[in-house]
Order: structure tokens, then sequence, then C-alpha cells
């Protein structure tokens, strides 16, 4: 009797324990702890946080530009660790994002005409709207020249030019801002974007033409951007900065191309992460440095952006205000100062937040979104033109 209950005490025993270890696994895989899904089993529809990760990377920069445009040009950045600024990364982190998401298009739409009006009519009408707001509405009112002057000067005239052209936009219209330590600059941001069309056009070359594609080109376009960037900070330390952004943003930019096409192959957790952390603190501030900062918030990105993360919500469907954030918060904050030129950075920063957001959500509804719903009809207009040209060309050659 003692051994019979012994044996059923034990049997008891091992089917709660049993019945415990198979609720804790049940647990752990409704989770997704034991099943380590890769990014490219993630990425899969609209419902994850890019949207999110995007506002919040322009709210970064919006942070330390709250700080910067009380400063003169010749002070350090605030906010940085090892001489990597939080805006430094903030912008590394977005083409890192743009790398990924333009090599999924490219792949996805496989037409050079769509992709091509996809891509303008995301960034020119905004910029448009921009400019021309600087022109005539903020110009005026924050110039420091007569009115003939301000519009006799051709640097006013000029400025849309300079935007919509990705050329000189370090400054803004004739005599803006006169008075602040940041004389004269409107979007300080908009330098970035002539390295984001670049990499768009690089990327569209690489894809439409016999140039090899796929998971191993686009790591060897990673190996050649990061190798022509440590190069140039080791042995050119003097390079222009036009040549010195490019290496480094093209380096992000790809890293998004290999996260992309290696997809399938890395894990959705962020151990990359934590050894490429360490080895950028470590590094101090050696040129390298930046390779393993890139990796480090790739690697945090696309976690965030795709994991569970205990059901903590997308917020996918929210519009993507980021780009009008980004373009339109340093004129709000330079406005900001130009009528108090004792706002300290926090009383510029809880200004310019709502009131830089407001602006966003207006050139989305208003601008950005009407513009996006036309790139299908603009994508058919390139291409009906592509053919008139080339059937003309075909005939004077006949001819």
């Amino acid at each position: 009797m003692i051994w019979a209950g012994a044996i059923s005490a034990r049997r008891s025993h091992d089917e709660g324990t049993s019945g415990w270890l198979r609720n804790t696994r049940d647990i752990l895989e409704d989770r997704s702890i034991l099943k380590l899904k890769t990014i490219g089993q993630a990425f899969s529809g609209r419902d994850n946080r890019l949207t999110s990760l995007r506002l919040a990377l322009a709210a970064a920069v919006l942070v330390e530009h709250a700080i910067i445009v009380t400063r003169m040009p010749d002070i350090p950045p605030p906010l940085a660790l090892n001489g990597w600024s939080l805006s430094y990364a903030a912008v590394n982190a977005f083409f890192i994002l743009s790398g990924f998401l333009i090599t999924d298009s490219l792949e996805r739409r496989a037409d050079v005409f769509t992709y091509a009006a996809s891509r303008a009519l995301r960034i020119l009408p905004a910029l448009a709207a921009l400019s021309l707001t600087a022109v005539f509405i903020i110009g005026p009112v924050v110039t420091s020249l007569g009115a003939a002057d301000y519009w006799t000067t051709p640097q006013t005239w000029l400025y849309p030019v300079q935007v919509l052209g990705f050329l000189d936009t370090e400054h803004g219209p004739a005599g803006i801002y006169a008075d602040l330590p940041r004389a004269g600059e409107f979007s300080a941001t908009l330098w970035t974007l002539r390295y984001e069309v670049v990499a768009y056009l690089a990327a569209a070359v690489v894809f439409f033409t016999p140039i090899p594609w796929g998971k191993w080109s686009h790591l060897l376009l990673f190996a050649i951007t990061s190798t022509a960037f440590l190069g140039l900070a080791l042995f050119w330390v003097d390079a222009p900065a036009v040549i010195m952004s490019a290496a480094r943003l093209s380096t992000a930019f790809t890293l998004g191309m290999v996260v992309y096409g290696w997809r399938d192959h890395l894990p959705l957790v962020p151990v990359i992460a934590g050894v490429a952390l360490p080895l950028w603190f470590l590094s101090g501030d050696a040129a390298w440095a930046e390779l393993f900062m890139n990796i480090a918030i790739a690697s945090t990105l696309f976690w965030i952006a795709f994991a569970r993360l205990g059901g903590l919500p997308t917020a996918s469907h929210i519009p993507d205000w980021s780009y009008g954030i980004y373009i339109w918060h340093y004129p709000v904050m330079q406005t900001v100062l130009f009528f108090n030129p004792s706002a300290t950075p926090l009383l510029i920063g809880l200004i310019s937040l709502p009131a830089t957001v407001i602006i966003a959500a207006l050139s989305w509804s208003w601008v950005e979104k009407p513009s996006l719903a036309h790139k299908a009809a603009f994508g058919c207009w390139l291409q009906s033109i592509w053919v008139r040209y080339k059937t003309a060309a075909s005939t004077a050659k006949g001819e």
C-alpha cells in the first residue's frame, strides 16, 4: 500500500510537472520566445512599427535641433557620445530604413516608371510647398532687408531652385534670421535629401541594369561603401563634406539593403546589437566605431519594427508625418527664436513640437498624400514619354 501510494504520488507529481512544462512551453511559444522568427518571416504586410519609428527618429532630430539653433555653428553638437550626436545617429537610422524599404519597393514593383514616380511624388511636392512658403510667407517677415531688396535679390528667387534641385540648401531667402546664431538658415535638414535621391538612383541603376542584384551583391555594396568611408576617415580627414557625407550615408543605406537581402537569415532578436553596441562604445571616436553603431542601430530598429514585443500595438495605420516633421521643424524653431531671441532650448522645443506636428499633418493631408495618389498615373505618363522618345529615335535612325 505504501509502495502503491508512492507510485500514485509520483505519477501525480510527474503529471503535474508535465502539465506545468507543457503550459510553460505553450506560453513561451505564444510569445514567440522559443520560435525565433526571422526578419523576413515577420516582415509581411503593413502591420509593423516602421511609421512609428520614422516619427521617433524625426522627433530625435527635432530635440537636438532645439539646442543647436541657440548655438553658433562652431560649437560641438549637444547630446553626443563618443563624438556621435543624437541627430547624427537618427539620420543614419533614416538611411538604414530607407535602404531596406527601397530595396523592397524595387523588388515588388520591378517597374522603373512607377518607381521613379513614387520617389518623385514622395519628396518633391512637400519640398515645393516648403520653398514657396519660405519665399512668399515667412521670408518677408523674418528678413532684415527692405521689401525692395528682398524681392529683387536673386538669392530669394533662387531658393526654390536650390531646394528642388537638391543643390545648396544651406541658406534660405535673402536676409532671413540675420541676427540669430544660425543666420540665414531656413531648413538645415534638407542637405540629406540630395544623398537620399542619389541613393534612390544608384539602387535603381543596379536593379534595372545587368549589374548583379541579390543578397550577395548587397553585401558587396556594403563592403565597398564601408571601405570607402573608412578610407576617407583614416587617410583623408580633410575630404570635402560632400564626399564624406556621401560615403557615410551610402554605408547606412547599403546596410539597409543587406538587411533586406538577408532578411530570411537574420533572427528577429537584437543579439547583433548586443555585440555591436559594446564594440561601438569601446571604440571611442575611432573611424570604425560608426560601423558598429550603424549595425547596432539596424539590429535594434528591425527588432522594434517587427517583433511582437508582448503585444505592443504597432500603430501601423497612423499617418506618416515624419517627412513633414523632418523638413519643417527647423524653420519653425528659427521663427520662434526670431520673435523671442532669449528663448531657451526647452521653450523652443515646447513651442515648436506641437506647431511642427500641425504643419506636418497639414502637409501630409493636403500635399503629400494627395500627390502619392497619382503615382500610378504619373508612372504611366513617364512611360508614355519614354515610348514616344524611343519611337521618334527609331524613326530618325531609319530615315
